[in-house]
């Protein structure tokens, strides 16, 4: 054998974070005249090869040739050129893989009675997380978005459904985050690849800020300003000390983005300015000094018609003509922009437009390049990321979803990820979706 053909039966994902996640292919095969050969199974955009001395010390690309390789295909071979009067040597591919994950917060369809967050501390409900946990990332998840829903007033009832947390958020639902984040950390996928979590806060009941008004009491409890504020702060720093201070094994810190609320819509929610102008500038500053990306997310929901109307005028922003799509996106960006309040590093919103005969890469092709007319203006970045969009039940209809996500991920690499919703509604109104996922239905599939 070649003294100088020492192979590695892994491949080694792109560590390229900002669109791409670390996976690990097969290698099927390493021949003694140079031909290497792998499988592209979870669908990769594109390869290189590199080599190194040492495991555990520098990789170089062996050639330019052999950089960038389109992942079109379902089987992969290429030649390395070998030398016999060089030292030993590894050899690895490294493949750029999309960042797809799932809203995982509930272990069955039954919203009411598996959301686990509040039973974390049940052996019987953690070990069935644990396993799904480990089931998705052997399936390929890069990311689990994790959603906590203040609800209830602190010694009151919550009606038997488990996905009402107290608010503000009690010392039993603390540790169960910290617990939870802790096991996301500890999975690693059999293609050796790691998960990321993201956590969003969710704010109804007790903590529904858009019943009642700031000065004769907000939510249900009508909580004066004074203390509704104080609670959402006390929230938000004992999520953030929850999960402070947990990376996963190879040391990256297992959180990363944590989103304030979900769906924000300025002009449509009522008190909707005053929860950003209050809370969000605190909300930044502390998650940020702990080391975590801090964010908010929007939505697009809306029919296929209004997405592609190409007449819309729109009174009071004219840069809107056209882009009807962003209607609430930009109004909320624009209401953050005039009062300075940080913008996101990265656009993410709720996606939900349906098809009614347009192809689903058109639709979200028309709705990014509505983002990238408008948004900028604000000084928002053209990075965006699907927070919530559908999960269909069927196989076929799914597939096609996806795939329009994928393709639009490889081809401009403006989408940096997406995690799609599951239950309530996440295969549409009254579609409950469960483990286990099909995470491949949304990277581009090569032919085999």
């Amino acid at each position: 054998m070649n003294k100088n053909l020492i192979w590695m039966a892994t491949l080694i994902g792109s560590i390229n974070a900002a669109v791409f996640s670390q996976h690990v292919f097969e290698i099927t095969s390493f021949s003694s005249n140079g031909q290497l050969t792998w499988t592209n199974s979870y669908g990769a955009s594109e390869f290189s090869i590199e080599c190194s001395t040492n495991l555990l010390g520098e990789w170089t690309a062996i050639s330019p040739e052999l950089v960038n390789i389109p992942g079109t295909s379902y089987n992969h071979v290429v030649e390395i050129p070998l030398n016999p009067d060089l030292p030993e040597q590894f050899y690895r591919v490294v493949g750029s893989i999309p960042n797809v994950g799932v809203d995982y917060h509930s272990y069955s369809s039954d919203f009411k009675l598996s959301s686990f967050i509040n039973m974390y501390h049940q052996p019987s409900v953690r070990q069935i997380v644990q396993a799904q946990l480990q089931g998705m990332a052997d399936s390929g998840a890069t990311r689990i978005s994790t959603k906590i829903w203040l609800v209830t007033e602190p010694g009151s009832s919550t009606f038997g459904d488990t996905w009402r947390s107290t608010f503000p958020l009690s010392d039993q639902e603390q540790a169960n985050i910290r617990t939870y984040a802790q096991d996301v950390a500890d999975v690693k996928g059999i293609g050796g690849n790691r998960l990321r979590l993201d956590l969003g806060m969710l704010w109804l009941g007790t903590a529904d800020y858009t019943r009642g008004n700031p000065a004769d009491g907000l939510g249900w409890r009508a909580l004066s300003e004074d203390v509704f504020t104080n609670r959402v702060n006390l929230t938000t720093d004992k999520v953030i000390a929850a999960v402070s201070g947990i990376d996963r094994p190879d040391g990256v810190p297992v959180v990363e983005t944590v989103y304030l609320n979900g769906e924000v819509m300025i002009g449509a929610k009522a008190n909707e300015e005053w929860f950003m102008n209050n809370l969000y500038p605190r909300f930044v500053s502390v998650v940020s000094n702990a080391g975590f990306t801090p964010s908010v997310y929007f939505i697009v929901a809306d029919s296929q018609e209004n997405v592609l109307q190409n007449d819309y005028v729109d009174a009071e922003h004219p840069i809107l003509n056209n882009h009807r799509s962003m209607y609430w996106v930009y109004r909320t960006l624009r209401h953050m922009s005039d009062n300075s309040l940080p913008i996101p590093a990265r656009i993410d919103f709720s996606y939900y437009v349906p098809s009614s005969g347009a192809t689903y890469q058109s639709l979200l092709s028309r709705v990014l390049h509505d983002a990238d007319a408008t948004l900028p203006s604000l000084g928002a970045p053209q990075s965006y990321g699907l927070a919530e969009t559908y999960y269909f039940d069927d196989d076929s209809e799914r597939h096609l979803y996806g795939q329009a996500i994928a393709e639009e991920m490889k081809s401009n690499q403006r989408l940096k990820l997406i995690t799609f919703w599951t239950t309530p509604d996440g295969g549409g109104t009254g579609v409950n979706m469960a483990y286990p996922f099909e995470f491949n239905d949304y990277r581009l599939t090569a032919e085999k």
